[in-house]
Formats: structure tokens, sequence, C-alpha cells
């Protein structure tokens, strides 16, 4: 591995594509190596491969990243990254109710201006309190993100995956309102296609190219 690092300091200071390509290929055998870890994942090796070779090239191409300054274990990080995305995205979880990725938007922008304002991570009840959820609701929102996102990376584990088990009805109003969540969401997705159409419609109006005029 001195081999592939001294390849990879000279690469810093004189930038050029034969030494990339140098270091590219000096570096394949990292692509071998981590693959062999994925090999239960039941993706073909072949699949696999041409995953790991992409986080290769992101790694030499981006060597400016490598903060340690150990070029094979950067190369290996960005090729176990590529890899798992990509058996990720060929044994995708199931997708969520679309109410619920709404909840998980309000959720992820809560959990922001909480911190942003507290200057640290709120805790449960600052967060039910802020999204106006109860306690009870809330974590039944975590359960159904979890369960949801969750892929493994092995064959044999994925058959134990968690399945999406949560109960909807529990993820109600703190103070009721008189629009249960999974409602408010879905009306706030309407309103959403609505403005994305107005927006549409106003672009062609003013700048589609009407023909006509104003017959002036």
């Amino acid at each position: 591995m001195d081999h592939l690092q001294e390849l990879a300091d000279q690469l810093r200071g004189f930038p050029s594509a034969e030494l990339r390509q140098r270091l590219t290929e000096a570096a394949l055998p990292l692509v071998e190596e981590v693959v062999d870890e994925f090999a239960a994942s039941g993706r073909p090796r072949e699949a696999l491969l041409r995953a790991g070779h992409l986080g290769l090239l992101n790694a030499v191409s981006n060597l400016n990243l490598d903060r340690r300054g150990d070029f094979a274990a950067f190369a290996r990080d960005l090729i176990r990254g590529e890899i798992r995305a990509s058996v990720r995205e060929e044994f995708a979880a199931p997708q969520p109710p679309a109410w619920l990725e709404t909840l998980g938007e309000h959720l992820d922008i809560a959990h922001r201006q909480l911190a942003g304002e507290l200057g640290r991570p709120p805790s449960l009840p600052e967060l039910a309190d802020r999204l106006n959820l109860s306690e009870e609701g809330l974590r039944e929102a975590f359960k159904a993100r979890a369960t949801f996102r969750y892929t493994s990376l092995g064959q044999r584990r994925r058959s134990t995956d968690p399945q999406p088990h949560f109960r909807p009805e529990e993820v109600q109003e703190a103070t009721p309102t008189g629009i249960p969540w999974p409602a408010r969401a879905r009306l706030a997705q309407a309103l959403r296609r609505l403005q994305s159409l107005a927006e549409r419609l106003l672009e062609q109006l003013f700048h589609g190219g009407g023909s006509g005029g104003d017959g002036e």
C-alpha cells in the first residue's frame, strides 16, 4: 500500500491524467477486497465491482477530501459507500404512506429549528410539543421511519428485516384541531400540487410564447 500512498501524494502535488490513471489501476485490488465483504448481499459480483469502481474513481478524483492522508482507507470508505448504495437501491425498503413522508419532513424541520433555538438536540417532549403530537404518536412516527428506511446488506438477513408494523391510529394531535395528522399531511400535499400547477400556468401565461398579442 506504500506504492498507492506514494502515487496519491504525487497526484496531489502534480495533478495529471496519467498519474490519475496509474493510481486507479494500482488501487483496483482495493475494489476486489471490499467487494468480498458484500459477497452475501445477493447482488451479482459484476454489479458490485461496477459500483466499487465508481467509488474508487470518486476517491481518485477527490483526493482533496482525504483528511487523514491515508489513500487506501479513504478509497475503501468511498468504495463501500457506493456498494452499499447499490445494494440498497436494488433491495429497497417498502415505501411509506405519502402522509407519513410529509410528517417526516415536518419532523426534520422541527428538529432543526429547535436545535437552533435551544443550542442542543431537542427532547422527545419538546419535539412532540412543536409538532402538536402526543408523545406516543411521535414514538410511532419514529418507529415507522425506522422500519420503512431499514434495509440490511446481507441476503440472509433481509429475510428477517423489520417489517413496517406501526400503529398509524396512534399518530394523534396533543391538542385536537379538528384535522388529524394524516388528513393534514394529505391536504399539504394537495396544496403543493396546486401551487406547482399554478406556477406552471403562470409561466405559460407570461413566458410561454402565446400568440395573438393584445391587438395594438
